[in-house]
Protein backbone atom coordinates (compact mmCIF):
# COMPACT_ATOMS: atom_id res chain seq x y z
CA UNK A 1 0.00 0.00 0.00
CA UNK A 2 1.46 3.41 -1.11
CA UNK A 3 2.08 5.90 1.67
CA UNK A 4 -0.27 8.52 0.31
CA UNK A 5 -3.03 5.94 0.59
CA UNK A 6 -3.32 5.11 3.91
CA UNK A 7 -6.71 6.25 5.93
CA UNK A 8 -6.82 10.14 6.55
CA UNK A 9 -6.73 8.80 11.23
CA UNK A 10 -3.64 6.90 10.37
CA UNK A 11 -1.73 9.63 8.73
CA UNK A 12 -2.82 11.95 11.57
CA UNK A 13 -0.88 9.70 14.34
CA UNK A 14 1.46 9.45 11.71
CA UNK A 15 2.33 13.44 11.53
CA UNK A 16 1.35 14.00 15.21
CA UNK A 17 4.35 13.85 16.51
CA UNK A 18 6.12 16.07 14.19
CA UNK A 19 7.27 20.03 14.00
CA UNK A 20 5.20 22.81 12.07
CA UNK A 21 8.25 23.19 9.52
CA UNK A 22 7.89 19.51 8.64
CA UNK A 23 4.16 19.64 8.85
CA UNK A 24 4.25 22.71 6.38
CA UNK A 25 6.58 20.98 3.89
CA UNK A 26 4.39 17.64 3.74
CA UNK A 27 1.55 19.66 3.27
CA UNK A 28 3.05 21.50 0.25
CA UNK A 29 4.83 17.54 -0.95
CA UNK A 30 1.56 15.83 -2.27
CA UNK A 31 -1.98 16.56 -1.90
CA UNK A 32 -2.83 13.44 -0.10
CA UNK A 33 -0.97 14.98 3.20
CA UNK A 34 -2.31 17.90 3.05
CA UNK A 35 -5.51 17.54 4.86
CA UNK A 36 -3.51 15.86 7.67
CA UNK A 37 -0.90 18.09 7.39
CA UNK A 38 -3.35 21.39 7.76
CA UNK A 39 -5.46 19.60 10.86
CA UNK A 40 -2.32 19.74 12.91
CA UNK A 41 -0.77 22.71 11.58
CA UNK A 42 -3.80 24.78 12.38
CA UNK A 43 -5.40 23.17 15.44
CA UNK A 44 -3.53 25.09 18.00
CA UNK A 45 -3.03 28.68 16.87
CA UNK A 46 -1.03 31.12 19.36
CA UNK A 47 -0.54 35.00 17.39
CA UNK A 48 1.34 37.72 19.23
CA UNK A 49 2.56 41.11 18.38
CA UNK A 50 6.39 40.06 19.86
CA UNK A 51 6.45 36.81 18.10
CA UNK A 52 5.51 38.83 14.66
CA UNK A 53 3.40 36.35 13.26
CA UNK A 54 -0.04 38.62 13.22
CA UNK A 55 0.06 37.98 8.95
CA UNK A 56 -1.29 34.13 9.68
CA UNK A 57 -4.77 36.44 10.75
CA UNK A 58 -4.81 37.10 6.90
CA UNK A 59 -4.17 33.83 5.49
CA UNK A 60 -6.98 32.50 8.09
CA UNK A 61 -9.52 35.23 6.45
CA UNK A 62 -8.89 33.58 2.91
CA UNK A 63 -9.18 30.49 3.50
CA UNK A 64 -12.55 29.32 5.89
CA UNK A 65 -11.36 25.68 5.58
CA UNK A 66 -8.01 26.62 7.51
CA UNK A 67 -9.89 28.65 9.91
CA UNK A 68 -12.78 25.54 10.67
CA UNK A 69 -9.73 23.29 11.57
CA UNK A 70 -8.39 25.60 14.77
CA UNK A 71 -9.72 24.67 17.89
CA UNK A 72 -7.35 26.93 20.25
CA UNK A 73 -7.00 30.53 19.32
CA UNK A 74 -5.33 33.55 21.22
CA UNK A 75 -4.43 36.42 20.12
CA UNK A 76 -1.90 39.36 21.84
CA UNK A 77 -1.81 42.99 20.02
CA UNK A 78 0.54 45.08 22.54
CA UNK A 79 -0.96 48.61 23.32
CA UNK A 80 2.03 50.15 21.35
CA UNK A 81 1.69 48.42 17.91
CA UNK A 82 -2.27 48.54 17.92
CA UNK A 83 -3.76 47.35 14.98
CA UNK A 84 -5.72 48.41 11.69
CA UNK A 85 -9.18 48.19 11.53
CA UNK A 86 -8.07 46.38 8.39
CA UNK A 87 -6.84 44.12 10.59
CA UNK A 88 -9.54 43.92 12.72
CA UNK A 89 -11.86 43.00 9.67
CA UNK A 90 -9.92 39.96 8.63
CA UNK A 91 -9.91 38.63 12.30
CA UNK A 92 -13.27 39.09 12.44
CA UNK A 93 -14.00 37.17 9.27
CA UNK A 94 -11.53 34.43 10.44
CA UNK A 95 -13.09 34.30 13.88
CA UNK A 96 -16.68 33.33 12.41
CA UNK A 97 -15.35 30.36 10.75
CA UNK A 98 -13.60 28.75 13.23
CA UNK A 99 -16.97 27.03 14.38
CA UNK A 100 -14.99 23.90 16.22
CA UNK A 101 -12.91 26.20 19.23
CA UNK A 102 -12.54 25.29 22.39
CA UNK A 103 -10.46 27.88 23.76
CA UNK A 104 -10.37 31.21 22.71
CA UNK A 105 -8.39 34.46 23.70
CA UNK A 106 -8.58 37.77 22.85
CA UNK A 107 -6.42 40.49 24.05
CA UNK A 108 -7.20 43.58 21.80
CA UNK A 109 -8.41 47.18 21.91
CA UNK A 110 -11.05 47.20 24.50
CA UNK A 111 -13.33 48.82 22.47
CA UNK A 112 -13.26 46.03 20.08
CA UNK A 113 -16.36 44.20 21.02
CA UNK A 114 -17.76 44.02 17.53
CA UNK A 115 -15.45 41.56 16.65
CA UNK A 116 -17.69 38.94 18.74
CA UNK A 117 -20.97 40.82 16.73
CA UNK A 118 -22.93 37.48 15.27
CA UNK A 119 -22.45 37.49 11.88
CA UNK A 120 -24.85 35.64 10.67
CA UNK A 121 -26.94 38.30 8.65
CA UNK A 122 -30.44 37.33 9.62
CA UNK A 123 -30.06 33.52 9.93
CA UNK A 124 -29.39 31.80 12.46
CA UNK A 125 -27.55 32.54 15.12
CA UNK A 126 -23.96 31.16 14.98
CA UNK A 127 -23.57 28.46 17.83
CA UNK A 128 -20.07 27.95 19.17
CA UNK A 129 -21.00 24.58 20.62
CA UNK A 130 -17.60 23.56 21.76
CA UNK A 131 -16.32 26.27 23.31
CA UNK A 132 -15.06 26.08 26.60
CA UNK A 133 -13.18 28.68 27.78
CA UNK A 134 -12.89 32.23 26.64
CA UNK A 135 -10.50 34.96 27.93
CA UNK A 136 -10.94 38.57 26.61
CA UNK A 137 -9.33 42.36 26.89
CA UNK A 138 -12.73 43.51 25.98
CA UNK A 139 -15.36 45.96 27.70
CA UNK A 140 -18.58 43.43 29.18
CA UNK A 141 -21.04 45.20 26.45
CA UNK A 142 -24.20 43.51 24.48
CA UNK A 143 -21.47 42.20 22.28
CA UNK A 144 -20.16 40.34 24.82
CA UNK A 145 -23.42 39.01 26.27
CA UNK A 146 -24.99 37.86 22.74
CA UNK A 147 -21.48 35.82 22.58
CA UNK A 148 -22.02 34.06 25.89
CA UNK A 149 -25.71 32.97 25.27
CA UNK A 150 -24.01 31.33 21.82
CA UNK A 151 -21.41 29.73 23.85
CA UNK A 152 -23.42 26.76 25.78
CA UNK A 153 -20.24 24.78 26.38
CA UNK A 154 -18.62 27.40 28.44
CA UNK A 155 -17.04 26.15 31.27
CA UNK A 156 -14.17 29.01 32.33
CA UNK A 157 -14.70 32.76 31.75
CA UNK A 158 -11.81 35.41 32.24
CA UNK A 159 -12.81 38.89 31.71
CA UNK A 160 -10.17 41.81 32.52
CA UNK A 161 -12.77 44.83 31.62
CA UNK A 162 -16.11 45.95 33.39
CA UNK A 163 -18.71 48.71 32.67
CA UNK A 164 -20.05 51.06 34.96
CA UNK A 165 -22.79 49.04 37.34
CA UNK A 166 -25.22 51.22 35.80
CA UNK A 167 -24.49 50.18 32.44
CA UNK A 168 -24.59 46.57 33.98
CA UNK A 169 -27.59 46.94 35.41
CA UNK A 170 -29.38 47.74 32.31
CA UNK A 171 -27.63 45.01 30.38
CA UNK A 172 -28.11 42.08 32.29
CA UNK A 173 -26.63 38.57 31.30
CA UNK A 174 -29.88 36.29 30.31
CA UNK A 175 -30.16 33.04 32.72
CA UNK A 176 -29.87 30.73 30.24
CA UNK A 177 -26.47 31.84 29.09
CA UNK A 178 -23.45 29.99 30.08
CA UNK A 179 -25.52 27.11 32.02
CA UNK A 180 -22.12 25.05 33.10
CA UNK A 181 -20.16 28.26 33.97
CA UNK A 182 -17.51 26.88 36.58
CA UNK A 183 -14.81 29.08 36.95
CA UNK A 184 -14.70 33.07 36.45
CA UNK A 185 -11.41 35.83 36.72
CA UNK A 186 -13.10 38.97 36.51
CA UNK A 187 -14.02 42.53 38.07
CA UNK A 188 -16.41 41.46 40.99
CA UNK A 189 -18.74 43.77 39.79
CA UNK A 190 -20.49 41.62 37.44
CA UNK A 191 -21.09 38.40 40.06
CA UNK A 192 -24.50 39.38 40.13
CA UNK A 193 -24.73 38.71 36.58
CA UNK A 194 -23.30 34.99 37.27
CA UNK A 195 -25.34 33.92 40.09
CA UNK A 196 -26.52 31.04 40.66
CA UNK A 197 -24.34 29.15 37.83
CA UNK A 198 -22.63 26.11 39.13
CA UNK A 199 -19.51 27.95 40.03
CA UNK A 200 -16.46 26.67 41.79
CA UNK A 201 -13.62 29.08 41.47
CA UNK A 202 -13.53 32.28 41.40
CA UNK A 203 -10.35 34.56 40.77
CA UNK A 204 -12.17 38.19 41.41
CA UNK A 205 -10.40 41.58 40.57
CA UNK A 206 -11.41 44.92 41.82
CA UNK A 207 -13.16 45.95 45.06
CA UNK A 208 -15.60 43.32 46.66
CA UNK A 209 -18.34 44.79 49.03
CA UNK A 210 -20.26 42.93 51.53
CA UNK A 211 -23.14 43.53 49.37
CA UNK A 212 -21.79 41.47 46.58
CA UNK A 213 -20.91 38.55 49.34
CA UNK A 214 -24.98 37.60 48.77
CA UNK A 215 -24.31 37.03 44.83
CA UNK A 216 -21.72 33.63 46.16
CA UNK A 217 -24.67 32.14 47.62
CA UNK A 218 -25.91 28.73 46.91
CA UNK A 219 -29.14 29.66 46.91
CA UNK A 220 -29.59 33.76 46.23
CA UNK A 221 -32.89 35.15 46.70
CA UNK A 222 -34.87 34.96 43.37
CA UNK A 223 -35.34 39.05 43.60
CA UNK A 224 -31.36 38.82 42.98
CA UNK A 225 -31.09 36.92 39.73
CA UNK A 226 -30.98 38.15 36.27
CA UNK A 227 -33.96 37.48 34.69
CA UNK A 228 -34.53 34.90 31.98
CA UNK A 229 -35.35 36.54 28.16
CA UNK A 230 -36.14 33.66 26.25
CA UNK A 231 -39.81 33.62 25.62
CA UNK A 232 -40.14 30.04 25.39
CA UNK A 233 -38.84 29.76 29.20
CA UNK A 234 -40.69 27.17 30.98
CA UNK A 235 -40.97 27.48 34.64
CA UNK A 236 -37.81 25.18 35.02
CA UNK A 237 -36.20 25.63 32.07
CA UNK A 238 -33.63 28.00 33.34
CA UNK A 239 -32.87 25.51 36.43
CA UNK A 240 -28.86 25.62 37.32
CA UNK A 241 -27.24 23.23 39.75
CA UNK A 242 -26.25 25.14 42.95
CA UNK A 243 -23.19 27.60 43.00
CA UNK A 244 -20.46 25.79 45.31
CA UNK A 245 -17.27 27.37 45.71
CA UNK A 246 -14.48 25.87 46.88
CA UNK A 247 -11.62 28.01 45.41
CA UNK A 248 -12.29 32.07 46.04
CA UNK A 249 -9.40 34.87 46.04
CA UNK A 250 -10.89 38.46 47.04
CA UNK A 251 -9.64 41.75 47.10
CA UNK A 252 -12.13 44.07 49.47
CA UNK A 253 -11.79 47.47 51.01
CA UNK A 254 -14.41 46.14 53.83
CA UNK A 255 -13.17 45.16 57.07
CA UNK A 256 -11.29 41.80 56.78
CA UNK A 257 -12.73 40.41 59.79
CA UNK A 258 -16.04 40.97 58.79
CA UNK A 259 -15.63 40.04 55.17
CA UNK A 260 -14.02 36.74 55.94
CA UNK A 261 -17.20 35.99 58.30
CA UNK A 262 -19.17 36.68 55.21
CA UNK A 263 -17.51 34.70 53.11
CA UNK A 264 -18.21 31.67 55.70
CA UNK A 265 -21.49 31.81 55.67
CA UNK A 266 -22.21 32.09 52.22
CA UNK A 267 -19.71 29.75 50.57
CA UNK A 268 -18.84 26.58 53.49
CA UNK A 269 -17.45 24.25 51.14
CA UNK A 270 -14.33 26.55 50.54
CA UNK A 271 -10.64 24.73 50.15
CA UNK A 272 -9.13 27.01 49.35
CA UNK A 273 -9.40 31.05 50.62
CA UNK A 274 -7.50 34.41 49.46
CA UNK A 275 -8.09 37.54 50.95
CA UNK A 276 -6.18 40.81 50.09
CA UNK A 277 -7.33 43.96 52.14
CA UNK A 278 -7.65 47.75 51.35
CA UNK A 279 -8.66 48.69 54.61
CA UNK A 280 -7.04 51.61 56.52
CA UNK A 281 -6.32 50.28 60.04
CA UNK A 282 -5.68 53.26 62.69
CA UNK A 283 -4.12 51.13 64.63
CA UNK A 284 -2.27 47.85 64.31
CA UNK A 285 -4.43 44.59 64.59
CA UNK A 286 -3.98 43.14 68.07
CA UNK A 287 -4.43 39.63 69.04
CA UNK A 288 -8.42 39.37 69.18
CA UNK A 289 -8.75 40.29 65.67
CA UNK A 290 -6.64 37.26 64.54
CA UNK A 291 -8.20 35.08 67.12
CA UNK A 292 -11.73 36.20 65.85
CA UNK A 293 -10.01 35.16 62.04
CA UNK A 294 -8.98 31.87 63.46
CA UNK A 295 -11.95 30.81 64.79
CA UNK A 296 -14.32 32.20 61.66
CA UNK A 297 -11.42 29.84 59.61
CA UNK A 298 -12.25 26.85 62.04
CA UNK A 299 -16.35 26.64 60.84
CA UNK A 300 -14.80 25.53 57.28
CA UNK A 301 -14.03 22.14 57.73
CA UNK A 302 -13.00 21.47 53.96
CA UNK A 303 -10.38 24.53 54.41
CA UNK A 304 -6.41 23.44 53.49
CA UNK A 305 -5.17 27.04 52.78
CA UNK A 306 -5.44 30.73 53.80
CA UNK A 307 -4.57 33.62 52.82
CA UNK A 308 -4.87 37.20 54.25
CA UNK A 309 -2.67 40.22 52.66
CA UNK A 310 0.04 37.98 51.39
CA UNK A 311 0.42 36.13 54.89
CA UNK A 312 -0.16 32.25 54.73
CA UNK A 313 -2.06 31.18 57.83
CA UNK A 314 -1.44 27.48 59.18
CA UNK A 315 -3.83 24.87 60.49
CA UNK A 316 -3.13 22.10 62.88
CA UNK A 317 -5.13 18.95 64.64
CA UNK A 318 -6.83 21.50 67.68
CA UNK A 319 -5.61 21.17 71.47
CA UNK A 320 -8.07 18.90 73.11
CA UNK A 321 -10.01 21.00 75.91
CA UNK A 322 -12.37 17.90 77.29
CA UNK A 323 -9.71 15.27 76.38
CA UNK A 324 -12.04 14.14 73.59
CA UNK A 325 -11.61 15.59 70.03
CA UNK A 326 -13.38 14.73 66.39
CA UNK A 327 -11.57 13.30 63.51
CA UNK A 328 -10.75 16.25 61.73
CA UNK A 329 -11.12 19.21 63.80
CA UNK A 330 -8.76 21.49 63.68
CA UNK A 331 -7.30 25.18 64.52
CA UNK A 332 -5.85 28.03 62.31
CA UNK A 333 -2.61 30.16 62.93
CA UNK A 334 -1.61 33.31 62.13
CA UNK A 335 2.39 33.73 60.95
CA UNK A 336 4.49 35.92 63.58
CA UNK A 337 2.84 39.46 62.77
CA UNK A 338 3.42 41.55 66.16
CA UNK A 339 7.14 42.38 67.79
CA UNK A 340 7.13 41.80 71.68
CA UNK A 341 9.95 43.56 73.73
CA UNK A 342 12.31 41.08 75.88
CA UNK A 343 13.62 41.96 78.75
CA UNK A 344 17.04 41.97 78.69
CA UNK A 345 19.66 44.61 80.58
CA UNK A 346 21.40 46.68 78.42
CA UNK A 347 24.82 48.32 79.44
CA UNK A 348 26.34 50.53 78.23
CA UNK A 349 29.99 49.07 77.90
CA UNK A 350 28.38 46.42 75.64
CA UNK A 351 26.64 48.69 73.24
CA UNK A 352 29.14 47.50 70.30
CA UNK A 353 28.70 43.95 71.01
CA UNK A 354 27.04 41.40 68.63
CA UNK A 355 24.36 39.39 69.90
CA UNK A 356 23.57 35.76 68.38
CA UNK A 357 20.07 34.49 67.59
CA UNK A 358 19.91 33.51 71.11
CA UNK A 359 20.18 37.19 72.59
CA UNK A 360 17.86 38.36 70.38
CA UNK A 361 15.30 41.31 71.59
CA UNK A 362 12.48 40.92 69.55
CA UNK A 363 10.73 37.74 69.81
CA UNK A 364 8.00 37.97 66.96
CA UNK A 365 4.42 36.41 68.26
CA UNK A 366 0.98 36.67 67.64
Amino acid sequence: MAFATLPPELLDAIFDPLPAIDLAALAATCSSFTGSADRHLYRHVALASHARNLGAVSTLAAHPRLSSLVRTFSLDVDDADSASQEFYALLYRALWCMEGLTSLELNVGINESWLLKDASCGHSAKIFPHLQHFASSLIFDHNVVSFLLRTPSLLSLQLSTSVSPSDVSAMGLPTEAIPKLNSYTGPASLLRHLSPRPLTTLLLSDDLTLEDVQYLSSSPPPALRAPCQSASCGENCCAMPPTSVQVLSVITSAPPASMIEALAKTCPHLSCLRVMTTCAFWEAPDLSFYTRIAQTLSTLPALTAFELSGMHWESRPKSPVTGVLEVGEKEWVSPPVTPRIVDVEFQEDHQDQDFGLNEAFLDWSY
